[in-house]
């Protein structure tokens, strides 16, 4: 296995991360640690119960990691919003197939049509 060569200058960018958030998505932890001190503080205030508390206050984190974890880690840029419009078609099929809806989904988005060369 050949080693891999790396210029010995500052011209590689520099990528902040931190355990599975890297990059652009080191946001997300820092929104999910916002969201569960913002939740937890409330919840307390409200007289919740701890365990009830913590386990409340900790989904938004969960679920900003697995979107992370298997949606932008490994992943092209715009794989997320493909599997959103898959799953909607999907479910478009199914319900088609099931009698509910009158025509199938269409897979293909309708564009607008080409402008004639004269009007460029």
């Amino acid at each position: 296995m050949a080693l891999p060569i790396h210029s010995n200058d500052n011209a590689r960018e520099g990528r902040p991360g931190l355990w599975i958030f890297q990059g652009r998505s080191v946001v997300l932890l820092v929104v999910g640690v916002a969201a569960f001190v913002a939740l937890f503080r409330t919840f307390d205030s409200a007289g919740l119960d701890l365990p009830i508390n913590a386990v409340i206050s900790l989904l938004p984190l969960v679920v900003m990691g697995a979107y992370v974890q298997f949606f932008v880690n490994g992943k092209p840029a715009s794989y997320a919003f493909d599997s959103l419009l898959y799953s909607i078609w999907r479910a478009k099929s199914c319900l088609y197939m099931a009698g509910c809806l009158d025509r199938p989904p269409v897979l293909w988005i309708v564009t607008r049509k080409p402008a004639h060369p004269k009007e460029l």
